[in-house]
């Protein structure tokens, strides 16, 4: 009996093995957790009034973490001493200095999306615990907007700053955190609640270096004209901008090589450069003398190991002296590399081709037999010799007369050209096609304006590039309504652009926080224009506030 028994317990055990193997499957967690932590308990309650407790303890329903806090956390007001927050298990523990609390005052803990809980990572989005020392809890609420001046659009990421009115001085957003804060989402939106009806000064600002205070001249930053007087809910726009250095300086100096340095300023200027020794001032020149750059590019000859330069800035009494280590000379029989104003092989409409060399050529060394070209039209070839002049010691000017829509074949013989040292170049060709006239569109624009000063109107494209641009100036005698056509407009998608030009220098300008200048108002059409070739589009532009 006993053996049957043995023999029976094997072969259930076998049948059990079997039907074990045969049915194995791959395990599943079941649905994957897409749920935020949820708020379970609060001590003291999340909105109390008559606070008085050191330790705040904050319960969820799982098992959570904190992510980002640093760059997420907002206490307003803020407290001197930073509280010390910590996550033990699903409760986060909050430990202030109740000393430092002042009467009568809401504080608000705003956690963004730092709160996640702990498996999948799902965020507790815009959570905030609220109290209040006092007996009420502050309930105005500001909200709003923020905005790049220069263009309109909306700016992520600005921080929008409440400093108490009350003896209140311009230094003290470069030194202090305000004393309520809050950050735009990604449509430039920001809310800033529980709110006490006080006064306040507001101040918009990127806040690069996240010290919470606004850093000199490298943050954007935008204000309001006026003290924020809280009696009710109160919705605001910003304008923020860049302001201009007051300082300008040299930032960079390139020598790529012998004969030609570049020096990059901080900001765009007008600046005079001379040599320091006034008998090389035939021995260097500069390009665009004339125009205010943020890049000065000069040539030089007959000057070795250091070039020496004194730059003096327009509006400051201020010179800089610049000792310039030069590169060797390279005695290569051969012309370096020149640049033309082609794009993409297109010489543009009524524009006329120019050549310009890297090295400081000799005008009087050119021979033009060997500078031909070949145009192409109807099947015909046709030669012609090359017509030109030197504008500068470094650029040719082709003066041919070139015909619309036609291309063309430009062939540099060897021995064409020479800058000062003998080099020459080799055999070079360009092929090219001249742009039709047929092949542009034009922009008619009737614009009512909503008020009489100066504008400037301007055509850009979707890069923001200024394509056209005109002036306009209204007189308290004339019309509000003005028609601008741009002409010879490529085929492309464009936005109109009115600069209110309220000090009438033709350009736009940014603002200034000392000084209380907010920058010059700009307006953006809403509605693309689509120009066509060989198509006039009309627009009729009713400019509001």
């Amino acid at each position: 009996m006993l053996k049957s028994i043995t023999k029976l317990e094997i072969i259930i055990l076998f049948s059990l093995l079997f039907c074990n193997c045969a049915q194995v499957v791959n395990l599943s967690g079941g649905k994957k957790d897409l749920s935020p932590p949820k708020l379970i308990e609060a001590i003291p309650n999340n909105n109390s009034v008559l606070f008085d407790s050191e330790t705040i303890s904050i319960k969820f329903d799982e098992f959570i973490k904190l992510n980002d806090l640093n760059n997420q956390l907002i206490i307003c007001p803020k407290i001197k001493t930073t509280p010390e927050i910590s996550v033990l298990g699903k409760e986060l523990l909050i430990r202030i200095k109740k000393d430092e609390l002042l009467p009568n005052t809401t504080y608000r803990f705003y956690f963004g999306s730092s709160i996640i809980d702990m498996h999948e990572g799902n965020p507790l989005l815009n959570f905030e615990y609220v109290f209040s020392t006092g007996k009420i809890i502050d309930s105005i609420k500001i909200s709003g907007k923020v905005l790049n001046a220069f263009n309109n659009k909306p700016i992520a990421k600005i921080s929008i700053g409440l400093y108490e009115n009350q003896n209140f001085n311009d230094t003290i957003p470069f030194n202090n955190s305000p004393v309520y804060l809050a950050k735009t989402n990604e449509e430039g939106l920001f809310v800033l609640p529980k709110l006490p009806s006080k006064s306040f000064i507001a101040i918009a600002f990127l806040d690069k270096n996240k010290n919470n205070q606004v850093d000199g001249e490298i943050e954007k930053r935008g204000f309001l004209d006026q003290p924020l007087n809280l009696l009710r809910d109160t919705n605001l726009i910003f304008k923020v901008f860049d302001e201009i250095p007051s300082k300008s300086f040299v930032k960079k100096i390139i020598s790529p090589y012998y004969g030609f340095t570049q020096i990059i300023l901080n900001q765009k200027t007008l600046i005079n450069i001379r040599p320091l020794l006034a008998i090389n001032a035939k021995n260097i020149f500069e390009i665009n003398l004339k125009n205010e750059k943020d890049t000065v590019s000069i040539y030089y000859k007959n000057i070795t190991d250091t070039l020496k330069l004194v730059l003096s800035y327009k509006n400051l009494i201020k010179t800089d002296t610049l000792i310039i280590s030069l590169p060797k000379e390279n005695n290569k029989k051969k012309l370096k590399s020149f640049e033309t104003n082609l794009y993409s092989n297109i010489l543009k409409l009524n524009d006329v081709l120019k050549i310009c060399f890297l090295n400081w050529m000799d005008t009087n060394k050119v021979d033009l037999n060997k500078i031909k070209w070949e145009s192409k039209e109807d099947s015909l070839i046709n030669y012609s010799s090359i017509k030109g002049k030197w504008i500068n010691p470094f650029q040719y000017q082709i003066d041919s007369k070139l015909k619309q829509g036609a291309n063309y074949k430009l062939k540099f013989d060897t021995l064409a050209f020479f800058d000062l040292k003998g080099n020459t170049n080799d055999t070079i060709r360009l092929n090219f096609k001249t742009q039709n006239k047929l092949d542009f569109g034009k922009v008619s624009l009737k614009i009512l304006f909503n008020k009489k000063q100066n504008h400037i109107i301007q055509l850009i494209d979707e890069k923001e590039n200024i394509i056209k641009e005109q002036s306009v100036s209204l007189s308290l005698s004339s019309s509000n309504s003005k028609t601008i056509d741009f002409i010879d407009v490529e085929p492309a998608n464009y936005f109109l652009k009115i600069i209110y030009d309220t000090n009438e220098n033709k350009k736009w300008d940014t603002g200034n926080f000392i000084l209380k200048h907010q920058p010059e108002k700009v307006y953006i059409h809403s509605k693309q224009l689509k120009v066509v070739s060989d198509w006039e589009i009309e627009e009729d532009v009713f400019i509001k506030e």
